[in-house]
């Protein structure tokens, strides 16, 4: 292998037998990965507790006034929307419990499909890891 040449300030390589090798950097001077591994910073069990017992409640509170709106309409016979009958009214109301129940139950089942769609692009320990939290 030839060594670079320098002539008026420009470097001419010629005839390299064999690629050189590019330098690794360090994560820190002295530091190396292998001895050293990453520590957790921050812990989100807690932040996870928390937001999963809003959640919990916010449903709950969601649910019980879908109930007494519910027994409410069903139990006084007067009550009605301005503009159908009783039977439609109660239509109307069956059609909207439903959607409030689906509502509620997509606010839960669409972060869990997008969490598993993102986790799908993991490496394969990190998936199973993810998925035994899911279970």
């Amino acid at each position: 292998m030839r060594l670079p040449q320098q002539t008026g300030g420009i470097v001419i390589r010629s005839s390299v037998s064999e690629p050189l090798a590019m330098p690794t950097r360090e994560l820190l001077p002295g530091v190396i990965a292998d001895s050293c591994p990453p520590t957790v910073v921050c812990d989100a069990r807690a932040a996870l507790r928390s937001a999963r017992r809003r959640a919990f409640v916010r449903d709950a509170i969601q649910i019980s006034l879908l109930i007494a709106v519910d027994w409410l309409f069903v139990h006084w016979p007067d009550s009605r929307l301005p503009f159908a009958d009783r039977a439609h009214s109660l239509t109307m109301l069956r059609g909207m419990n439903a959607m409030i129940i689906g509502d509620v139950w997509l606010s839960r089942a669409l972060p869990r499909w997008w969490a598993r769609r993102v986790a799908s692009t993991w490496c394969r320990s990190e998936r199973e890891k993810f998925q035994r939290q899911l279970s």
